[in-house]
């Protein structure tokens, strides 16, 4: 995942001034493109917001209504379970989407060429197939991480993983009856990190302390459009985890402060009410107080990151990724500032490359 810091100029140079824009599909190391296959667009998605990413694109005008039959193996190409690859940008493409064809359709219509219409997902797609059992044992939490995500690995879905370090809890981790995706879901959310895929690396860490933004966007220069919002939905003023130690004695703890977001005013520091506006949770997993502050810690910082919520297009940028922060810039002061990127869209047609992103924060 990159961690660098750019400048739009920098990114400018090193993507030729953002001009004659393209992208390549490859399905199991075979590209469609050229004379035998014509793709009009496609579209990436990369999430890191609580989605595996995907992507889709069709292909057209390869069906002989003649012969009956779709040309250049087209149909035979684009099978469920193969290795999909998307590089884009221009004169120098960057791989974009790793994962594998989830899902095809033939298309048949009288208002245009029957086409073949291709949905991929990453790694972490493939991890809502797996349903199997899990019983941690002695495993430390980072193992299980690891060893669930090397499913995907091993599968050829995934070329990397990154883990970062889960400490806080000590009660062995159970799986039944959940798919792993759904599993890795509750694990994030208990020790506060992001899950996503990125050009092929699984990733599961913290991901919101690292706060230096990848880019610095202008309103009326580098963005396009940009959109902010503003909402006190759910918002609360505590958190209160219970649960019970190893001896079944009740056990507590509590947060009211929130530790991510940036500079601003929380939801409950801009409406007073709401600092006695509490949620109150119970969970099996805890058994220690400082258990329980570290859970309804990670669960306010969660709630409150859903107090400022936007978008935004700009003109296409390969390194735009999520689980980065953003800088906006040229706007009025309650606009302009830094925002936690939770999903990038690529979006590719013959002769136009557009990033769209969405963001979230915690301050206002």
């Amino acid at each position: 995942m990159d961690q660098g810091t750019y400048t739009y100029t920098e990114l400018a140079k090193k993507n030729d001034n953002f001009t004659a824009p393209g992208f390549e599909i490859l399905v199991d190391g075979k590209t469609l493109s050229g004379a035998k296959f014509y793709v009009p667009s496609v579209e990436v998605e990369i999430s890191g917001g609580g989605t595996a990413g995907g992507c889709n694109f069709t292909i057209e005008g390869l069906y002989s209504y003649e012969k009956s039959k779709w040309l250049n193996d087209a149909v035979d190409i684009v099978k469920p379970g193969a290795k999909l690859a998307v590089n884009g940008g221009y004169k120098n493409r960057k791989e974009l989407f790793y994962g594998y064809i989830d899902e095809y359709s033939l298309d048949f219509t009288d208002e245009g060429t029957p086409r073949i219409a291709v949905t991929g997902l990453d790694g972490l797609g493939y991890l809502m197939n797996m349903c199997g059992p899990f019983y941690a044992g002695e495993k430390k939490p980072k193992q299980i991480v690891q060893t669930v995500l090397q499913k995907s690995q091993s599968a050829g879905y995934a070329k990397s993983i990154t883990v970062g370090a889960l400490d806080g809890f000590e009660t062995p981790a159970i799986k039944e009856q959940i798919d792993d995706w759904k599993f890795l879901c509750m694990m994030a959310q208990r020790y506060g990190a992001t899950l996503l895929a990125v050009d092929g690396e699984l990733i599961f860490d913290d991901l919101l302390s690292k706060t230096s933004p990848i880019v610095t966007l202008t309103v009326g220069k580098s963005i396009i459009r940009f959109t902010k919002r503003i909402s006190l939905a759910h918002q609360v003023g505590q958190v209160e985890v219970m649960g019970r130690d190893v001896n079944q004695k009740a056990i507590k703890g509590t947060a009211s402060r929130v530790t991510v977001g940036g500079s601003g005013k929380t939801a409950a520091e801009w409406v007073s009410g709401l600092k006695d506006a509490v949620l109150r949770e119970r969970s099996e997993y805890v058994r220690t107080q400082k258990e329980c502050e570290t859970l309804a810690q990670h669960r306010l910082n969660s709630i409150a990151l859903g107090f400022v919520s936007g978008e935004g297009e700009c003109i296409g940028i390969p390194e735009l990724i999520p689980g980065r922060y953003i800088k906006i810039d040229g706007a009025d002061s309650k606009t302009v500032g830094t925002y936690y990127i939770t999903k990038v869209c690529h979006r590719f047609t013959t002769d136009r490359y557009t990033t769209t992103f969405e963001v979230k924060g915690a301050k206002a």
